[in-house]
């Protein structure tokens, strides 16, 4: 038999695992709820320690978190290692954080050990928390806080608390690891070492737990990469730490070149069409306020709405948004959004566009797809309290619910590059320069711009040619007084004056004047503007002047 030292306690791997022995017996021991309990019948506060993850311990009263006090009947331990096991759904319950405490007596209790707890989807999972102690006691309290989501009710499937025999395995294990994603790719390669070493059984091989081994592909984002290993005494040690990718990558935009057109003989403006094309090694999507963006598949961009709505509400929501409560076609994509929801560091139900509002039973898409796909959890859609919505729970099954509750929703909306400047394909573009401009940005938020112009020459017809060279306009550039000489033979009716954005500013009726007219613009601000001159056989002709 080993033995264990408090120094190699103090030295271990703050999330390291060390257990052999447990100090909970469910056949001797009895669990006691702490604090303000409510569970359901089946899922009592005995079930926590009954080392069996097919039950669970359930808290509808998550304000004061879920606890639990066992006496060990006389009987002292010193603990140091917490195992606990995620119960078997709803991640959006699991506690965040956790205290452990002892007592001799039952009544005084002495603060032994505390701790965060990362938020993880998987479920039925187990992890251990180690920490330093050398005091035995007789009694302990284990009390777990706070939800990875917005739930009122808390949930865990075992708790146990260990004692180690004899001298435990030593990893040797990676701090946390950074790299850039591989060229064109939306993952990335990160390479590292673990070994362990055990006093009587030489070097162990270790077991990945979570993520991927060395060289592996790692998804952009984080990723926990947990070990475990056990030796000859059956003490078990592991090891986690987090590997990150990031995009380095900006999007790739097809710009058009400059484009000329010309105006059909006499028209003020000529249609022009154009394609601006983006793409990106993982996904290009635009940013939206109140909503985190989680990728484009085959031109339809999806987001996680910020805000919780309940169904009606958020159905409305999307409309103003010019999209709709998010289409899942196939399982692909069902994964593809699942892993984006959780990457954005949200575990819970996501409001879906499948319903059943119009006519009972029969469940469409609020895009109107054909309902060709769902997921639904055994034994539904059952219809309890009236369910005509559905969401996806963090386990991807969807589940039918009804109106009363809230929920973030998926929102989806069909994706085209960020316009900040210029006129859509298939504007009428006026005469002149007009200058497009487009964003590009991916779903990690690097962006590329892409400016270009459109330029339109006037073709005048013959009568519009003939006003063209008989009107002459001076001076320009002008302050005051601006002279429209007309050498023809025919009356100029009118004059409008628009500034460069388009809009009308001053116009002016010239009275049918075959001769030189004074227009006073003096009140006009400084800048370019068009003049559009227009005869008594309604043709028209445009000038430009600038105002100093």
């Amino acid at each position: 038999m080993k033995k264990i030292t408090l120094s190699f306690l103090l030295s271990i791997f703050s999330f390291a695992i060390i257990f052999a022995q447990g100090i909970f017996d469910d056949a001797i021991h009895t669990a006691v709820n702490f604090g303000s309990v409510n569970s359901p019948g089946a899922e009592g506060v005995q079930n926590i320690i009954d080392q069996n993850s097919a039950t669970k311990f359930l808290d509808f009263n998550a304000g004061d978190g879920i606890g639990f006090d066992v006496d060990l009947l006389g009987v002292s331990h010193i603990a140091i290692a917490m195992e606990i096991v995620t119960a078997n759904d709803a991640p959006e319950r699991d506690p965040t954080a956790y205290e452990i405490l002892g007592s001799n007596d039952g009544n005084a209790y002495t603060s032994v050990a505390t701790g965060t707890i990362p938020c993880v989807s998987t479920r039925l999972f187990n992890r251990t928390y180690s920490f330093a102690s050398t005091t035995a006691y007789t009694f302990y309290r284990v009390n777990f806080t706070g939800t990875c989501g917005t739930s009122t009710i808390n949930q865990i499937a075992d708790v146990q608390l260990y004692s180690a025999i004899g001298d435990t395995p030593v990893f040797t294990c990676p701090g946390d690891i950074t790299v850039d994603n591989t060229a064109g790719q939306c993952d990335g390669v990160a390479t590292y070492t673990i070994t362990v070493s055990d006093t009587e059984d030489g070097s162990l091989t270790p077991t990945l737990i979570t993520g991927q081994p060395s060289a592996g592909s790692f998804p952009i984002g984080t990723t926990i990469v947990s070990y475990t290993v056990t030796d000859s005494d059956n003490n078990t040690v592991s090891c986690s730490f987090n590997v990150t990718v990031n995009d380095t990558e900006n999007p790739v935009v097809n710009c058009p070149a400059n484009i000329m057109a010309d105006t059909n003989p006499g028209d003020p403006t000529t249609v022009v069409t154009y394609a601006v094309i983006g793409s990106d090694n993982c996904s290009a999507i635009n940013p939206l306020a109140g909503f985190s963006p989680l990728g484009t598949i085959n031109g339809q961009a999806y987001y996680l709405s910020d805000a919780s709505l309940s169904p009606a509400g958020a159905f409305t929501e999307a409309g103003n948004q010019g999209g709709f409560i998010g289409t899942i076609r196939n399982a692909a994509d069902g994964t593809y959004l699942l892993d984006a929801i959780k990457k954005a560091g949200f575990l819970g139900d996501i409001l879906l566009g499948y319903n059943d509002t119009a006519s009972e039973g029969s469940f469409v898409w609020h895009t109107s797809d054909p309902a060709t796909y769902n997921n639904w959890n055994p034994g539904e859609p059952n219809n309890s309290g009236n369910e005509d919505y559905t969401v996806m729970q963090s386990s991807g099954g969807w589940n039918d619910v009804n109106d009363i509750a809230s929920y973030r929703y998926l929102l989806e909306i069909p994706y085209s590059p960020e316009q900040t400047a210029g006129l859509a394909s298939g504007s009428d573009f006026p005469i002149g320069v007009t200058t497009n401009t487009f964003v590009v940005t991916d779903v990690t938020g690097n962006s590329e711009t892409c400016s270009f112009t459109v330029t339109v020459n006037e073709v005048l017809s013959v009568d519009s040619f003939s006003l063209e060279t008989s009107i002459s306009m001076l001076p320009n550039p002008v302050k005051n007084n601006l002279f429209i000489s007309n050498s023809s033979n025919i009356k100029l009716e009118t004059a409008l004056v628009f500034d460069i954005n388009g809009r009308l500013v001053k116009s002016f009726n010239l009275n049918e004047v075959n001769e030189t007219v004074r227009l006073e613009i003096s009140a006009l601000k400084s800048g370019l503007y068009l003049i559009n001159i227009t005869n008594q056989q309604g043709h028209s002709i445009i000038k430009k002047f600038i105002k100093e």
